[in-house]
């Protein structure tokens, strides 16, 4: 099956995948490195554990801006085209979402629960949406010469968010079973990666693919 118009095409894409990959494993580095440092001068336990995981995400996050500067387009937020039926169906979203955390923390009884869910549910999946959803996914569909630039770009994404899942082997390295552990975590990436990826393709927004990555989060045990 053809994807490309041409040869040059092809090998531009590619360049442009290797280039994002190198950029997502530098990304996953700098946020590791950046809790590493939290973990040895703080020493965090308990909800500051949680807190200071949901800062490397945040600091990481302010650096991707400053150093791309993207607009509202390119991560998928741009909001003025956006029907009105969707635009509700977002807003209610928010609400809903802050009672399923409240009250699945209220109902643990602990602190650090809540802390810990404000940094799966919410934070992460933000994040790993505008990078993905967002901001990879309008670089590559910006791509000239693919004959069928939105389903290769939601191909591509959805396999290089597999991958990146890899990255976080810094979190995961105290199992014991850590192969295991890796290749469940890369299965459940790309389980994800296409249900918030259709929705990304389907709504051409990133606001569906953000609430479902965090009720998926929310709830994945």
């Amino acid at each position: 099956m053809k994807l490309f118009n041409t040869t040059m095409d092809r090998n531009n894409f590619l360049k442009l995948v290797l280039k994002i990959i190198l950029a997502l494993a530098i990304i996953q580095i700098l946020r590791a490195v950046i809790f590493e440092f939290f973990s040895l001068t703080v020493q965090p336990s308990g909800p500051l554990f949680f807190i200071f995981r949901g800062l490397d995400f945040i600091i990481v996050g302010i650096i991707l801006l400053l150093y791309f500067k993207p607009s509202l387009n390119d991560l998928g937020l741009r909001w003025d085209n956006i029907r009105l039926r969707n635009k509700i169906i977002y807003i209610m979203g928010v609400p809903v979402l802050t009672i399923l955390i409240l009250s699945q923390s209220v109902f643990e009884g602990e602190f650090d629960i809540l802390i810990g869910l404000l940094v799966y549910a919410i934070i992460s999946p933000i994040f790993e949406e505008l990078v993905f959803r967002g901001y990879i996914w309008s670089k590559l569909n910006e791509s000239e010469g693919m004959i069928n630039p939105d389903g290769l770009t939601f191909l591509t994404v959805t396999l290089l968010f597999s991958v990146w899942q890899l990255g976080y082997v810094d979190v995961l390295i105290r199992y014991s079973n850590l192969g295991l552990i890796m290749v469940l975590k890369m299965i459940g990436g790309l389980v994800l990666g296409l249900f918030v990826g259709y929705l990304r393709l389907k709504t051409g927004k990133t606001y569906a693919s953000i609430l479902f990555h965090c009720l998926w989060s929310l709830f994945e045990p």
